[in-house]
């Protein structure tokens, strides 16, 4: 089976689904990020905060309860006049510290990078920090100005110290004095930015992995559907016009089976090629029947016009008055003949044109009720008028006349040509019953009553032309209604007949809305009709 072609400038539905899912893969990721780093980093912070209060509290009361310098040149705490003669080296290196004695900066408890800060009047007295090694820095003239703006009494606030980086600063005031507690964020953010990397190369790593897998999986989901386009693909290969109707191609079950939406698509392809191979088969069978038609009417035309045309021949040779006339009768009886054949064929002509046109046969038939008792009873008469060596019996069941509503002339053609088919291929002697009844709406006949407005009740008329000849032909049954069909084989016109006959009585039965069989067996063979009856008394 072939596979479908592609073209390059249709983008595939594959790759469109991967592309799809991956990016609303990566867009889910995202957020997922997005929010487990706010909510991080804010449980950092909160974490961060409640340190950074503890330490601010234990900066207010200062190592020992050690009070802060009286200014920013004044000596340092705890120091004293006679420490100045201590050597130049000493004295030249405690005046390098912010806080020598360590009461504020650099206390027991502080980590390594806080910042303290004393505020008097708006100006920083002592200002300093430890480094990672543990020893004090001075702070510059900007990092002081940045604390000193930190408002008294506030929630901690992150600020930028410069070099330093950026802080989290709390102010606590006490006794005109504001204390400044800073503790540095790079650990924080350094924490942040390393989440931040696990996020992303997860995410990258989860959507290769994942895209690989979708593309796996949305392969292997697609192959019933790609089967599918095949089996399209491999009808149109197909020679249709001239070869077999019969499209043998089909979805699989096993494909139907794979998943709702291939059985959805494939089990509409099956349909649709099981209406197309339908169509093409009754389209052969139609032009298959047309040239039957065409021929079997040919053939029942030719023959007349050869009769005429001989005895016009002989008569234009011929002297005898009396042998002319005799031909002329014989020209004229073949030209009846012959505009008999050409009325038939009308008739089923125009039959079939309503029924095409409508798609509802009896909508086309004059609807005008028609006193089918009186119609029978004289057919039977004339019939056994025509044919005394029969043996004609009638039998009408219903007292009342039995009304239907049709076409009083079309119907009167039904009964006649019944009578005519019974009498004709039957030998003298052969007992002919004609019945008629009205019986309940039976399965055969309640679908053409329902379908005339005036049925009463589903209440049909029931004409039976029943003889005891000889039975009709198992294989002539299926086809005995068709057109040209003769109960022999061979094309003899012994009785007459043109084949056409019980195919008026099929076609003008369907367009009144009833049905028509037949019943052979040996020694009873019956044609039964059944028409709605009318409403009408």
């Amino acid at each position: 089976m072939s596979r479908p072609e592609r073209t390059g400038r249709v983008p595939s539905l594959r790759w469109r689904i991967v592309a799809a899912v991956a990016l609303l893969l990566v867009a889910t990721n995202v957020v997922v990020g997005a929010v487990t780093v706010v909510a991080f980093r804010g449980y950092l912070v909160d974490r961060l905060d409640a340190e950074l209060s503890t330490a601010a509290m234990r900066t207010v009361g200062g190592r020992d309860g050690a009070e802060p310098p009286p200014g920013a040149s004044g000596p340092p705490p705890g120091s004293s006049s006679s420490s100045s003669s201590s050597s130049s080296s000493s004295s030249s290196s405690s005046d390098d510290l912010p806080d020598p004695d360590n009461a504020f900066i650099g206390a027991p408890g502080q980590s390594a990078g806080t910042v303290i800060a004393v505020v008097r009047d708006g100006d920083v007295v002592l200002g300093g920090y430890t480094d990672g090694d543990g020893d004090q820095r001075r702070l510059t003239a900007a990092q002081q100005r940045t604390l000193a703006a930190v408002q008294a009494g506030g929630d901690p606030v992150t600020v930028e110290l410069g070099t330093l980086g950026d802080y989290r600063v709390q102010a606590v005031g006490d006794d005109g004095d504001v204390f400044v507690t800073a503790l540095p964020l790079g650990d924080l953010d350094a924490a942040i930015a390393r989440l931040l990397l696990v996020i992303g190369v997860v995410t990258v790593l989860g959507l290769a992995v994942a895209a690989w897998a979708l593309t796996v999986l949305v392969r292997r989901s697609l192959r019933p559907l790609e089967r599918v386009a095949a089996v399209a693909s491999g009808v149109t290969a197909l020679d249709l016009e001239r070869g077999d109707p019969d499209i043998p191609v089909r979805v699989s079950d096993a494909d139907l089976r794979a998943n709702r939406e291939v059985e959805q698509v494939g089990g509409a392809l099956n349909r649709l090629l099981g209406h197309v191979a339908r169509a093409l088969t009754v389209r052969r069978d139609a032009e298959a029947g047309m040239r039957t038609f065409v021929a079997d009417a040919s053939h029942e035309l030719r023959t007349p016009i050869a009769t005429v045309r001989a005895y016009a021949e002989l008569s234009e040779r011929s002297a005898d008055l009396d042998a002319v006339h005799r031909n002329v009768e014989r020209i004229g009886r073949e030209a009846v003949r012959m505009g008999d054949l050409v009325d038939e064929l009308l008739l089923l002509a125009r039959l079939d044109a309503s029924a095409l046109a409508s798609g509802a046969p009896a909508s086309q038939v004059v609807r005008e009720p028609v006193d089918l008792t009186s119609l029978v009873v004289d057919a039977t008469m004339d019939a056994r008028a025509t044919a005394p060596d029969h043996r004609w019996t009638l039998q009408v069941v219903d007292d009342q006349p039995l009304l239907v509503a049709g076409d009083e002339v079309q119907l009167r053609r039904v009964v006649t040509n019944l009578l005519t088919n019974a009498r004709t291929h039957t030998a003298p002697g052969t007992a002919v019953v004609v019945s008629l009844q009205s019986v309940a709406g039976s399965a055969s006949a309640s679908a053409s009553a329902s379908a005339s407005a005036s049925a009463s009740d589903g209440a049909v008329v029931r004409f039976v032309v029943a003889n005891d000849g000889p039975p009709i032909p198992a294989e002539s049954l299926p086809t005995l209604f068709d057109r040209f069909t003769r109960g022999e084989a061979s094309r003899s016109r012994e009785h007459g007949t043109s084949g056409l006959g019980l195919a008026i009585v099929r076609a003008v039965v369907m367009a009144h809305g009833g049905s028509v069989r037949v019943a052979s067996e040996p020694g009873r063979t019956a044609f039964t009709v059944d028409l709605p009856a009318s409403g009408a008394s």
